[in-house]
């Protein structure tokens, strides 16, 4: 027995290699490696990107791209897949921010000039624009009435719509696709219903002249399309009436029956001269992604995103602090992703199985007006219709006033009010995790704050993508110098950041993707 246990000893240790190949490893546990998120890793990350040098990393600054490039060379030394343009780790675009000097309006009949007139920071006119209208237009014009009506009896392309306002009947979005749908060049609005309204407003738009607008996005901006509305003498004159109590009738009486109103070209046209000038800004969303292994999955995404954007510089707290780190918005969830990415990606090149891709959106342009997302989602790496899951983090590295006491909570948004599975997908996660409170105090489609819409998750949700926000609740630092890395609790933010971990990792691998299957998400999606 002896000489046998030598010989087998002996084996062993002279054929390891032969027996190193039979070996059945077992496969890397992916739940384990949640404790790859630390919070001196997590510390790490945020110390650079909320520090002063930065400036506030407003969108399109010195500031945001070199956080751009910190995320872009973690991602590089993590050994993900650049997602950006031209096998880089950035998606370019464009903002656009448009300056009217002033507006010239010619109301004309064939050759004959009927009214001109100029709306400019000194001067008031018989128009004043809405909306859009950044390109020159001239066309005839065709009377809708309330904007009820069958467009099949009227050629609607290249004309103005001249229409009675009704919020109801013809709201702005309901106009919007009337003129899109057919080609219009936009909508003059009869909205006041005596002169002195009128001039008033008129008034009160010419603050509009010589002041930058709200940042757009290029493929967004409804440049080639006007919306204004006109002296409602004037669209008396047009309409072939004697006054505007005639006007206020005629408005009522096409109230009293809208279908039967038939829409008619007029004798006029008009013709809408705007003199602009025009600044860009270049952004850039940070993207990159690990690959599934599934052939029938891996083409399959979940979306892990957070704004890397902030408000910069701006007026000085007690203190003299002018720079708006913003730590907690969004630092704590950009750096939260990098954990989460350095966790999954640790994990594959153990072994870790992943069916589906998960992606890493580090969006700028949120604080914008969720530029960023918008732009991703028009265009993304992963067809939308491919994009199982959008988990946003957007500030989870604070107590709320409500939980001073208590940093094991987490507010959720979205989850069940769009898709139960998803629900069980994070309660899952949840357990297998960090078991925290998932709070559901903002989770309603009724909520006042509308949280369900006000981060970058609602660029997915309006496809119809679950989603859920994690959101740690506003605190007395929101949009403040004081949102400073000293504030941030880095025990919260590292349990917070493992929950997402383990949602991620699940919603990789289930068998089955979440289904939308809450109807009024549905149909609040289509508003």
């Amino acid at each position: 027995m002896k000489q046998t246990l030598v010989s087998f000893f002996l084996a062993i240790t002279f054929g390891c290699n032969s027996y190193d190949t039979a070996l059945i490893k077992p496969q890397a546990n992916l739940t384990d490696y949640q404790n790859t998120i630390t919070e001196e890793g997590l510390f790490i990350d945020l110390d650079f990107l909320s520090s002063d040098s930065l400036k506030g990393r407003d969108t399109g600054s010195a500031g945001e791209r070199i956080a751009a490039e910190y995320l872009a060379d973690r991602y590089q030394d993590l050994g993900l897949i650049p997602g950006g343009n031209e096998q880089t780790f950035y998606q370019n675009f464009e903002l656009i921010q448009t300056t009217f000097d002033n507006i010239t309006y010619e109301v004309f009949k064939e050759d004959e000039s009927i009214d001109i007139s100029v709306h400019s920071y000194d001067d008031i006119a018989n128009f004043y624009r809405i909306s859009g209208g950044e390109k020159n237009l001239v066309g005839d014009i065709v009377f809708v009435g309330l904007g009820v009506i069958d467009t099949s009896k009227i050629n609607l392309e290249n004309k103005w719509l001249l229409s009675f306002h009704d919020p109801i009947l013809n709201s702005s979005e309901r106009m919007k696709k009337l003129v899109h749908a057919n080609n219009a060049l936009g909508v003059i609005y009869i909205e006041h219903s005596n002169g002195e309204v009128f001039e008033e407003e008129a008034f009160i738009m010419q603050a509009e002249f010589r002041a930058e607008s709200r940042v757009k996005l290029p493929h967004l901006n409804d440049s080639d399309k006007s919306y204004v509305r006109i002296h409602p003498k004037l669209a008396s004159q047009l309409l072939g009436l004697h006054s505007i109590n005639e006007l206020n009738n005629l408005k009522n009486k096409l109230k009293a029956n809208p279908n039967l109103f038939e829409p008619f070209e007029m004798e006029y046209s008009l013709k809408y001269t705007p003199n602009i000038r025009m600044r860009t800004t270049k952004s850039r969303n940070v993207i990159a992604y690990i690959e599934g292994d599934d052939p029938m999955l891996k083409d399959e995404v979940v979306v892990l995103s957070a704004h890397y954007d902030h408000v910069g510089v701006g007026s000085p707290d007690v203190n003299g602090d002018f720079i708006y780190n913003g730590a907690d918005d969004d630092g704590s969830g950009t750096v939260a992703l990098l954990q989460i990415a350095q966790g999954l990606k640790a994990a594959k090149d153990a072994g870790a199985s992943f069916k589906r891709s998960v992606l890493f959106l580090h969006v700028s342009g949120e604080e914008l007006g969720l530029l960023g997302s918008r732009f991703y989602s028009d265009h993304p790496v992963f067809p939308i219709e491919k994009t199982v899951a959008n988990l946003n983090i957007d500030m989870i590295g604070r107590r709320d006033p409500a939980h001073l006491d208590n940093p094991n909570y987490i507010y959720i948004i979205g989850g069940k009010i769009i898709s139960s599975s998803l629900q069980e997908t994070l309660i899952k996660a949840n357990k297998m995790s960090v078991n925290i409170e998932l709070s559901e105090r903002y989770n309603s489609l009724r909520d006042p704050n509308q949280f369900y819409r006000r981060s970058d998750h609602w660029n997915f949700g309006r496809f119809g993508v679950p989603f859920i926000f994690f959101f740690n609740g506003t605190h007395k630092d929101y949009h403040k110098p004081s949102d400073e890395i000293d504030n941030i609790d880095f025990y919260a933010l590292r349990k917070r950041t493992q929950l997402i971990f383990m949602t991620a990792a699940l919603l990789s691998n289930s068998d089955e993707k979440p289904t939308v299957d809450n109807q009024s998400f549905i149909l609040r999606t289509q508003q």
